[in-house]
């Protein structure tokens, strides 16, 4: 059985919609149990309501609430009773096997960072990994969103944490990864980007160069490496754009319509794996529905059963290995 430690509280429609997507996992997948950490008497009623009356829901009490504005150290040194940072402390305590919340994603970075810690000294900033859709299959986009104003090094550190992760969970031998940028030449864009580019030629990853965004979706390249604030853009500019494809034409009956529609859907993905952690840290979207939820519980519970982050910690700290200079 693998246990999932889900912040009962965290999103904009919590907790009717945690509790619901809780509730539609257990009943899909007998080898899941859940662990809703929220308000104990108040989920008690929530999952009453749902009728639900299984033992493979389990509610730990977590009253203090987290606003998505508040500083994300604060939450963890001063709501350690929310829902966001008991999910978290579970898992560090070895009682549950995988920690989501749709709350506050910066507070649960900073949660997952403070409480499991990282994977090894030498690698910089946990990014959010994000397995993107593209024309015709999955590739990883690394920061998702997780981190802003990085230095050059923490691109390059994106770039290896990017390739464990397809390398683990994609199955992808050598992945190609290329640095999103405003064109293809290696002088272009911003001065950060260029000396990013500058390390990756001589860094431990198969480097194919700059990709544009048009690349990016074409799937020419297995990992995208970007800053948080740039992979956030492209994450939410790919949701709009789905959104407004279903509003305008729904579902088109055919194969190919069907397969966009189950590839497009970010609900499907559920969730964000935080890399280079010691444990299992999925953000979810702060805009999930049940069905989002469900699936985020789903993808945590699916990641554990893989061992997907000692998969990764562990080619991650191998490829760290080979960077460092020798003596």
């Amino acid at each position: 059985m693998i246990k999932v430690a889900l912040d009962a509280m965290g999103g904009d429609y919590a907790p009717s919609v945690c509790i619901e997507g809780a509730v539609s996992a257990v009943k899909k997948n007998p080898n899941i149990h859940v662990v809703l950490c929220g308000p104990e008497a108040e989920v008690k009623a929530s999952l009453e309501k749902l009728g639900y009356t299984g033992n493979q829901i389990s509610v730990v009490d977590a009253p203090d609430l987290v606003a998505m504005d508040e500083h994300p150290v604060m939450v963890v040194k001063k709501k350690q009773h929310s829902g966001l940072v008991t999910c978290v402390a579970l898992q560090k305590k070895g009682l549950v096997d995988a920690s989501v919340s749709a709350g506050n994603s910066g507070a649960m970075m900073a949660s997952c960072l403070m409480i499991l810690g990282k994977t090894c000294d030498e690698f910089s900033r946990p990014p959010i990994g994000v397995a993107l859709p593209t024309k015709d299959r999955r590739i990883v986009l690394v920061d998702g969103g997780a981190n802003v104003d990085e230095r050059a090094s923490t691109l390059v550190d994106f770039a290896i944490a990017g390739s464990a992760f397809a390398e683990a969970y994609l199955g992808i031998e050598n992945p190609k990864v290329g640095l999103l940028n405003m064109g293809e030449e290696e002088h272009k864009g911003p001065a950060v980007l260029q000396e990013a580019y500058q390390l990756l030629k001589s860094a431990p990853v198969n480097f194919m160069g700059n990709i544009e965004g048009r690349d990016l979706i074409a799937g020419k390249a297995d990992v995208v490496a970007t800053s948080g604030y740039t992979g956030n853009v492209v994450l939410k500019l790919l949701e709009g754009f789905f959104e407004m494809h279903q509003e305008m034409f729904g579902t088109i009956d055919t194969p190919a319509g069907k397969r966009f529609s189950e590839m497009w859907d970010y609900r499907a993905t559920g969730g964000a794996l935080l890399l280079g952690l010691n444990g299992i840290g999925i953000i979810a979207h702060g805009r999930s529905d049940a069905l989002a939820i469900e699936k985020a519980v789903e993808v945590a519970a699916k990641y554990a059963e893989a061992d997907v982050a000692n998969k990764v910690n562990a080619r991650l700290a191998a490829i760290k290995s080979e960077e460092a200079p020798k003596a």
